[in-house]
């Protein structure tokens, strides 16, 4: 393989690393309908790797996982900073998907597969 060629691959790979792997959306009300931002995710790991991968974040009154590039995708909802203290999960296409604890919500970790 030429250097030429590996520098291209490493670049490929650490925007595709960098790449959006869901998209949480926030909601002014409890029923999801009037959208009030987004945050998109794009360090969330594999739900088999352990560790958790927290986002300290508190916003608006509801959310959801709006978008899954990843396949499978969940988030983990907790009412402390560094993703303490558990409060809900939350999933992508599940029917009552609006979380209404948003408020109430400090930190999530988010992860993708089956």
């Amino acid at each position: 393989m030429h250097s030429s060629t590996a520098s291209v691959l490493a670049t490929l790979i650490s925007a595709a690393a960098a790449a959006k792997q869901m998209q949480i959306n926030y909601y002014s009300d409890t029923k999801c309908k009037n959208y009030a931002g987004q945050v998109d995710v794009t360090w969330a790991q594999n739900i088999y790797s352990g560790k958790t991968n927290c986002y300290n974040y508190h916003y608006s009154s509801a959310m959801n996982v709006a978008e899954c590039q990843a396949g499978g995708c969940l988030c983990n909802i907790y009412k402390s900073k560094n993703c303490n203290d558990y409060l809900d999960q939350m999933r992508y296409g599940e029917q009552f998907a609006c979380r209404t604890g948003a408020n109430l919500a400090q930190s999530f970790a988010c992860y993708y597969g089956n």
